[in-house]
């Protein structure tokens, strides 16, 4: 077996995954465009004159529009939202607000690690949730044994696709309004819920519970990185966000913001399952064949987020030894224990693998996981 030199955070190993021949480490959107984007991208000298010759707030307003009204959520589109270059920017605010206040959380585990480290970088206090005790019939007692001041949730959830029904949502976002407890949610892969949409936000003001909440399209449409992150919160936090926002950050770029339009009324034109969930649906099968009868075996709980979780079964291998195989093989993944940000140990037996991929590539990807899988067979 080739050892490698684990990296130490899940960002390291997405780097590590960028220069390997399969990347299918990080979350973000890679897959190719289909005709009609393409159609998009041949457009961009257009794209970009529009972009200088309309106002910021102008473009703002449209882009915060598009994105609330493609998201089916229309109680957020007269709600102040700020506007940042990424998810992990929006979430560094909330950390910076949060440790203003001297406010301490409670954090769902397991999530992707950035989360735990940018609260702790800015010396806030944490405490761990696990997704069982957000079950319908304990959120009760869960909620009124916090002792923090903020629920801080990722709905989906990455790694699982754990969320939440409506009805528990609301039961959840009332019994936070009830006990004075700040629900946080950071909703960064809501497009790959292929639930019919409903109003978190309407749900929020209706329950009176003070609430932050986080959007991206980084995680949505191919875009090379070129996105957008919101922060959206109830009128008694918004303020504690803006003063650390203004320092950050003056403007989201005008041609990012009139390209995302583009692609946002793209989606609602033709749909999220053709332009969104198609290749995550396929890549899926894809894994899961090439994973049939080996020893990993898929954990999640959603059928739709565009990443798989993995189990490690009957083998002595470790997640993180199963991704260091694996890199040596040329095909990037992130290692369960890192998800795990307060007991790494529970994530041991896991891995996770990407798959906003290009369907070809990912094919290949999987031949040699495939192929791989098989020496492991030994390690039963």
């Amino acid at each position: 077996m080739i050892e490698l030199r684990s990296p130490a955070n899940l960002t390291q190993y997405e780097w590590r995954g960028l220069g390997l021949p399969f990347n299918l480490a990080d979350g973000h959107a890679h897959q190719l465009q289909d005709s009609a984007q393409r159609e998009i991208v041949r457009r961009l000298p257009t794209i970009f004159a529009d972009g200088e010759r309309t106002r910021q707030a102008d473009l703002e307003a449209t882009y915060r529009e598009a994105f609330y009204r493609l998201a089916g959520q229309h109680s957020a589109l007269g709600r102040a939202t700020l506007l940042c270059t990424s998810a992990s920017q929006a979430i560094d605010l909330i950390a910076c607000a949060l440790a203003r206040r001297g406010m301490s959380v409670t954090l769902l585990e397991p999530c992707f690690d950035n989360l735990a480290t940018l609260l702790q970088r800015r010396q806030v206090r944490l405490a761990p949730v696990n997704e069982a005790a957000l079950a319908p019939g304990r959120i009760a007692a869960t909620v009124a044994g916090l002792r923090t001041d903020a629920l801080f949730l990722t709905l989906p959830n990455n790694p699982t696709g754990f969320s939440l029904d409506p009805s528990v949502f609301e039961h959840l976002a009332h019994r936070c309004a009830a006990e004075g407890i700040v629900l946080i949610v950071d909703c960064t892969f809501r497009f790959f819920d292929a639930r019919p949409a409903w109003d978190q936000y309407e749900i929020l003001a209706r329950s009176g519970v003070r609430f932050i909440c986080v959007e991206d399209t980084g995680k949505t449409w191919p875009t090379l990185e070129l996105k957008c992150g919101m922060l959206a919160a109830s009128p008694e936090l918004y303020p504690a966000l803006v003063e650390p926002h203004n320092d950050m950050l003056l403007n989201v770029s005008p041609f990012v913001l009139r390209l995302l339009v583009e692609y946002l009324a793209d989606s609602e034109q033709r749909g999220l399952d053709r332009t969104v969930r198609r290749h995550t649906r396929v890549n899926r099968a894809a894994l899961r064949e090439a994973m049939a009868g080996s020893i990993l075996v898929p954990d999640g709980r959603s059928p739709e987020i565009s990443v798989e979780w993995v189990r490690v079964e009957g083998a002595a291998l470790t997640g993180r030894e199963v991704v260091d195989v694996l890199a040596a093989a040329g095909i990037g993944a992130l290692p369960g224990e890192n998800f795990f940000w307060n007991e790494p140990g529970r994530g041991a037996r896991h891995l996770r693998f990407a798959l906003a991929r290009d369907p070809v590539m990912f094919r290949s990807a999987c031949l040699r996981l495939r192929e791989v899988l098989g020496t492991l067979d030994g390690a039963r």
